[in-house]
């Protein structure tokens, strides 16, 4: 009899110990990101939102060098994020948009406008240009995917900007431009964090006929208990209403 409890006591400490040692693998697979993906959101001809992935691995920023190639200076003055010759860019330069896994609701209040400068040095308001089109929106998705195969941190956010304001006839400029969070899923276990930012600005077109063209950012950190995860989605965007995902 007492063979018998030994045996059954043994067998159900080995039967503990297994399912411990499982459960800690599941949970290191769990909290292990093993890809970061991007999608973009569209709708296709159902009315069904369909993804359409444009990146699975992290690429970094190349566009760094660009602030100096176009002789930008980075202004403290209240609004101006920097300038060149012929340009102004107007806004905050770099904010939160996620915190806490939760959207800041704060972050509309400042978009950025890339604007004309006078022969003086001043800045031309949007409200002075003319010609400016209908606001260009579009809509990504940032899936994190891990050893489980499951997505326990995933965020939805749009591009948003106004294109196509000219001064008499010339430059095409923007404004209202913003990245902004519109949905966020975060699981327990999983922290998740996101800025926005204006990395440079530059003119595409010639001195007398400008084309203003920006590189935005969004860096965001995904934390675990077992690893941080940066990352950083770039798009560059113009006058004509052309964005680029980098």
């Amino acid at each position: 009899m007492k063979f018998k409890i030994y045996l059954s006591l043994s067998l159900m400490g080995a039967i503990l110990s297994t399912a411990v040692k499982a459960e800690n693998v599941y949970l290191d697979q769990f909290q292990q990101i093993q890809d970061v993906e991007l999608f973009e959101l569209q709708i296709d001809e159902d009315g069904n939102e369909i993804e359409i992935l444009l990146q699975s691995n992290r690429v970094p920023s190349f566009f760094d060098f660009l602030s100096k190639s176009q002789g930008i200076q980075k202004v403290n003055a209240a609004g101006v994020i920097m300038m060149t010759r012929e340009l102004i860019a107007l806004g905050k330069e770099i904010y939160k948009i996620i915190e806490a896994g939760k959207p800041v609701v704060t972050i509309n209040t400042e978009p950025v406008e890339i604007l004309p400068r006078d022969e003086d040095g001043n800045t031309i308001s949007a409200m002075e240009l003319s010609g400016w089109k209908a606001p260009i929106v579009k809509k990504y998705r940032v899936a994190t995917k891990n050893y489980l195969g499951m997505s326990p941190a995933s965020f939805d956010f749009m591009l948003i900007f106004s294109y196509g304001g000219n001064d008499r006839g010339k430059g095409a400029y923007i404004t209202g431009a913003q990245i902004k969070p519109t949905g966020v899923n975060v699981k327990w276990g999983y922290s998740l964090n996101a800025d926005f930012k204006v990395q440079t600005i530059m003119n595409e077109g010639a001195w007398d006929n400008p084309v203003a063209g920006a590189v935005l950012s969004i860096d965001y950190k995904i934390s675990t208990v077992l690893q941080d995860q940066q990352n950083s989605k770039t798009f560059y965007i113009n006058g004509k209403g052309e964005i680029t995902t980098y």
